[in-house]
């Protein structure tokens, strides 16, 4: 009788309860930040930081400072409110890409997670952790690389664990406090100079991001494998 191959192999039954939360967290991680997008204009208000709290985009964390600027909220409050989804909800992708380290890239996974993961974004993800190891996590949390994605990546790859979430915590540190700083700084615009210089800064902001996330996208689409010259064999 032949023996079982490790993939048909069962999964211990202790580690079952582990799959199933990681899998919620992630699930929800995916989903919420979706679901909330047409209750934004109704929730900035009163229920800012539910809001922030289910989808903690840099938008969202730009008008948090601001709102910490003028006295609104604390920044203990923002970091509070989007730990949950911000931190935990991608370090969940990361464990999710150890446990489906082969089926995310056959696309033998569970069919959101690929929706979540998806394969050209999983392929740029790979060759910039690469070329650039986990560091890159705290570049890619300032930019607009989406960390799920790269968290997933680096479970789905031989990178250090300790060291990719160390790098990931410093990075959403670094990212949330990129964030928030700036939306206090435009806060603080807006006091001084009214919404031409607030929109000046906002601009700025814009260009920065987007640089920075360009030069990591081309820095993983160099890794291309070169297309074969036609009559080499």
């Amino acid at each position: 009788m032949s023996a079982v191959p490790p993939e048909a192999a069962p999964v211990p039954q202790d580690r079952v309860p582990l799959r199933r939360a990681l899998l919620a967290v992630a699930v929800l991680r995916f989903v919420i930040p979706i679901a909330m997008l047409p209750l934004i204009p109704v929730m900035l208000g009163e229920r800012f930081l539910l809001l922030l709290a289910l989808r903690p985009g840099k938008e969202l964390l730009l008008l948090g400072g601001a709102r910490a600027r003028f006295g609104d909220v604390t920044v203990l409050e923002l970091w509070l409110a989007v730990f949950p989804f911000l931190v935990v909800g991608v370090w969940a992708f990361f464990a999710l890409g150890r446990l489906y380290r082969d089926a995310l890239r056959t696309g033998d996974g569970p069919a959101w997670l690929h929706r979540a993961v998806p394969a050209d974004k999983l392929l740029l993800a790979d060759r910039i952790l690469a070329k650039r190891g986990p560091a890159i996590a705290i570049l890619g949390r300032i930019a607009t690389v989406p960390p799920t994605v790269l968290a997933a990546a680096a479970g789905a790859s031989d990178v250090s664990t300790r060291r990719y979430l160390l790098a990931d915590l410093v990075g959403s540190i670094a990212g949330f406090g990129t964030a928030v700083g700036a939306g206090y700084a435009l806060g603080q615009a807006y006091e001084d100079g009214g919404p031409w210089l607030t929109g000046l800064g906002i601009a700025i902001v814009f260009v920065l991001v987007t640089l920075l996330t360009s030069w990591i996208q081309r820095e993983a689409e160099a890794m291309a494998p070169a297309a074969p010259v036609e009559g080499e064999g």
